[in-house]
């Protein structure tokens, strides 16, 4: 007898049982796969933006010194090259406004901008501008001596901020520039040109750590979802298996080998795993061309060749999620199963090895927090690949705990179900039917709470991890650019005109450049007086360390990123010539103002720095025209630029979040609706001894409530510490913030989700016929 097609002939005749695990399994598919496309396209995307090199660069040279016009004409003649740019920049300033005069073909494969509005400068007397500029076609813009005609307005790179265009030949020849690089389109030959590849990847690494903790981040979450994948699957067997005792004692009765029986089992995960993964992952590729295109930015690309491989492991994944409760199962002897009942086959009492592997497992958890902590994860300067590092060992740590929950679930679900009876008990009969339902079942319980667990605990580490990055990206960017509008002299430390100051209505001070000793050794910082009190966004500051309340005569504040290179703490003394100040508080940022340390105005006097204010903050989104003898900067813009990389972590977040989401509602409908497809008999006795339909179907969706209260407190007790962990993985000294009332929301409203995921089982119950029911096999 061929067992195994026996069985999967009778799991294709049931395929509401079929399609409900199934639906577990494509949704870890579909998690896997589009945190593998997000990756690509995020990567893609800060590639492209960060490195300045468009998409269709072949090769990269840097110039060599030498006159740019020469270099230009030499590697357009050079055979193989097609076409050719140069990248320069010059600064001008238009109205007291500082503009970046940017070379740019402004069409082709090697362009970074696009018009939107008028014809790109063809002639050597135009320009086009960014909408960040605030010109408009037809404004005349002094360049060299020469007045340009603005032809165009373009959209550009966010980087780029308040910019004009040109192509290289007429930037050359209105204005001097320094060349940086000549990007190719072709194949030259020339030595020591680089693909733009390899130029990419060295930009890349020389930016700030916030992309690599982008990506780290990403990479991640397709490890994450691949845990997702097989802790769903796990969980989702075991109740599918557990409940088809019955089914599999009787095959036992007839003969079936043990060894036959999981073989069969197990062709059930992979034929599952098989039909979920290709739904799943053409899903994802599906909704990741949807996002490029609805975002504006780079589609899916290498990710794409590996999407095959996620449908082989979504059938890997399946095979082994079946194997462990196929073998649980098919070791209970035919006549114990027979004779056994549900409550008998669920034992709340978890045997000694099951407590002693949850034991040992908050011990692996614990032995790799530790090492995190061994290796540096709470340091401030760490290698590159550091992020990583320590996110795996996060996710491992994590990984360990939910498996101690798998474990130790039904152990632990007494006592808290006993907690939860006592408050839920003057509900009524319903709900405490439910309890003792959940009760009398408690390793099904804890399997279905896991599920809960896992989409909890993940959600909760999105919501507290980027609750605490937001916060520390908003302090930092409240640090450097506190205002709106900033007014500086042309020159460092030049005071700004009496004649301009009059016009100016906002926050005056003065920044100089002062040699200081700290512990011992000489420095050379940016010292400033200006009032902190009264910057704009004084309420988005933070410390890591001290109190503005205690800001005087004698005192300093300072940014943590001096603080870390001066090796100052709280209370240290700074000794600027005469004046001696001490440190009384740390400021989060890598400037305060402009400047890496704040002193009392009557301090900064007794240096003899001149009374006249060097820089203004101004509040206005239109600064008033203050002549060519300042130099006004609309930090506002630049603000936008910092925030770039924080919005698409946001987004991604968002993202993780919806999917997160989406496992926990799933794995509690597809259990609840497997629970009724498995407990007919059960619900048909309750009717026949008289429980309404009213009443079953609210027993069914209170049960679903249960689960998801079990799963929502396990999730946040296991989410809280690694989103700390995650954070500090991060390296950015970030204190931790943990959003309490949207956790609260979350929690209620993921409670709430679950009740309706029981809703249609409920249904399903409540339709049950007594009679039909008792003859169900």
């Amino acid at each position: 007898m061929n067992f195994t097609a026996t069985h999967l002939r009778g799991v294709l005749r049931k395929p509401a049982r079929l399609a409900l695990t199934g639906v577990a399994i494509m949704v870890a598919a579909f998690f896997a796969t589009a945190a593998m496309l997000t990756h690509d396209i995020a990567k893609a995307t800060a590639l492209s933006t960060i490195t300045t090199i468009p998409s269709g660069v072949d090769e990269v040279l840097e110039s060599d010194g030498s006159p740019a016009s020469g270099q230009l004409d030499k590697i357009r003649h050079t055979p193989g090259v097609v076409e050719a740019a140069g990248r320069m920049v010059a600064t001008l300033t238009v109205n007291g406004k500082r503009l970046l005069l940017t070379a740019d073909p402004g069409s082709g494969p090697l362009s970074r901008v696009h018009v939107v509005e008028g014809t790109y400068p063809q002639h050597g007397n135009e320009i086009a501008a960014s909408a960040a500029s605030g010109l408009k076609i037809g404004a005349t813009v002094p360049v060299g001596g020469k007045s340009l005609l603005v032809t165009a307005i373009v959209e550009a790179p966010s980087a780029d901020g308040p910019a004009a265009y040109l192509t290289d030949t007429n930037l050359l020849a209105v204005t001097p520039a320094d060349l940086k690089r000549i990007d190719i389109k072709g194949s030259s030959g020339l030595p020591g040109v680089h693909t733009a590849d390899q130029a990419r990847d060295e930009a890349l690494a020389a930016e700030d750590s916030k992309i690599e903790s982008l990506l780290a981040v990403l990479t991640a979450f397709v490890i994450v979802a691949v845990i997702a994948a097989l802790l769903v699957a796990t969980s989702t067997f075991r109740i599918v298996f557990a409940q088809r005792i019955r089914q599999t004692a009787l095959l036992r009765a007839v003969g079936a080998p043990q060894r036959k029986l999981v073989r069969a089992f197990v062709a059930e995960g992979a034929l599952v795993g098989f039909a979920a993964g290709i739904v799943g992952t053409a899903t994802a590729v599906g909704a990741g061309y949807l996002v490029a295109f609805l975002l504006g930015v780079s589609g899916p690309g290498p990710a794409l060749a590996f999407t095959p491989l996620v449908v082989a492991a979504s059938v890997l994944v399946t095979m082994l999620a079946a194997l462990a409760p196929a073998r649980s199962a098919t070791r209970v002897s035919p006549l114990e199963a027979l004779r056994a009942t549900d409550a008998d086959r669920d034992s709340s009492t978890a045997s000694r090895l099951r407590v002693a592997i949850g034991i040992v497992l908050l011990a692996v958890a614990g032995l790799l927090v530790r090492k995190a902590f061994g290796d540096g994860i709470a340091a401030a300067y760490r290698p590159s690949g550091a992020v990583l590092h320590f996110l795996l060992l996060t996710i491992a740590s994590g990984t360990v705990t939910f498996c101690a929950l798998l474990a130790l679930g039904s152990v632990l679900l007494r006592p808290v179900l006993r907690g939860i009876g006592a408050v839920l008990a003057p509900l009524g009969a319903t709900v405490r039917l439910a309890v003792q339902g959940v009760g009398g079942a408690p390793r099904r319980a804890a399997a279905v709470s896991a599920v809960v667990a896992l989409g909890t605990g993940l959600l909760t580490g999105v919501l507290v991890g980027g609750e605490t990055v937001r916060a520390f990206n908003d302090a930092q960017v409240a640090a450097a650019f506190p205002a709106d509008v900033e007014v500086a002299g042309l020159k460092e430390d030049e005071p700004i005109p009496a004649a301009v100051v009059a016009k100016i209505n906002g926050l005056k001070y003065r920044l100089s450049r002062q040699n200081l000793v700290a512990n011992g050794a000489p420095w050379n910082l940016k010292v400033s007086d200006v009032d902190i009190h009264k910057l704009p966004l004084f309420g988005d500051l933070r410390t890591t360390m001290g109190s503005l309340d205690d800001v005087g005569p004698g005192t300093a504040v300072i940014t943590t990123s001096e603080a870390e290179r001066l090796k100052l703490k709280l209370g240290d003394t700074i000794i600027l010539g005469p004046v001696h100040v001490h440190v009384t508080a740390i400021v989060v940022g890598e400037l305060l103002a402009g400047a890496g340390v704040v002193i009392n105005s009557a301090d900064l006097d007794r240096l003899g720095v001149s009374a006249h204010p060097t820089n203004a903050l101004l509040t206005t989104n239109s600064p008033p025209s203050l002549g060519t003898s300042v130099e006004v900067s609309v930090l506002s813009q630049y603000r936008e630029q910092q925030r770039d990389l924080i919005a698409s972590l946001e987004i991604l977040a968002l993202a993780v979040l919806g999917l997160t989401l989406l496992i926990a509602i799933v794995g509690v409908g597809t259990t609840a609706a497997l629970s009724v497809v498995e407990r007919r008999r059960e619900s048909g006795m309750l009717r026949a001894i008289g429980l309404t339909r009213l009443a079953l179907g609210g027993i069914t969706v209170s049960e679903a409530a249960l689960h998801g209260v079990i799963g929502v407190l396990f999730g946040l007790i296991i989410g809280i510490p690694h989103a700390w962990l995650a954070v500090l993985s991060l390296g950015l000294g970030a204190p931790l913030t943990v959003p309490v009332p949207l956790l609260v929301a979350t929690a209620a409203g993921l409670v709430a989700l679950t009740m309706l995921a029981g809703l249609l089982p409920a249904r399903r119950a409540a339709r049950e016929s007594p009679v039909t029911a008792m003859r169900v096999d």
